[in-house]
């Protein structure tokens, strides 16, 4: 598993859960977040999604508008991971700006 590294601003950071079922019971696990960054991930410049753990969150309060970079596995399954990164380590805070967002939320 080699590391990529990446770098950019935070657009969104969302809470990252599992919802399992069996038969007819559901339940879900809480993973931690998943920050949306448009900057450079490898050689790429693009948006991309990076996961990461509820310590990683408590610990550095990511939010939107702030630069960061870090390293981060590429995931292995798609189909299991709403991240196309995820592993995440190495974080470097470059810039802690908050911005406000200027469109209203979908719901009341």
């Amino acid at each position: 598993m080699n590391k990529t590294s990446w770098s950019g601003q935070i657009i969104s950071v969302q809470p990252r859960i599992r919802l399992m079922r069996s038969f007819d019971e559901r339940y879900h696990n809480y993973l931690g977040y998943v920050l949306r960054i448009s900057g450079t991930c490898g050689d790429q410049q693009k948006e991309f999604r990076v996961a990461i753990g509820k310590a990683a969150q408590k610990k550095h309060q990511f939010h939107t508008g702030m630069e960061v970079s870090g390293m981060a596995v590429p995931v292995p399954d798609h189909q299991l991971e709403t991240a196309e990164y995820y592993k995440a380590s190495g974080f470097k805070i470059q810039k802690n700006t908050k911005v406000e967002s200027k469109t209203t939320p979908p719901y009341k």
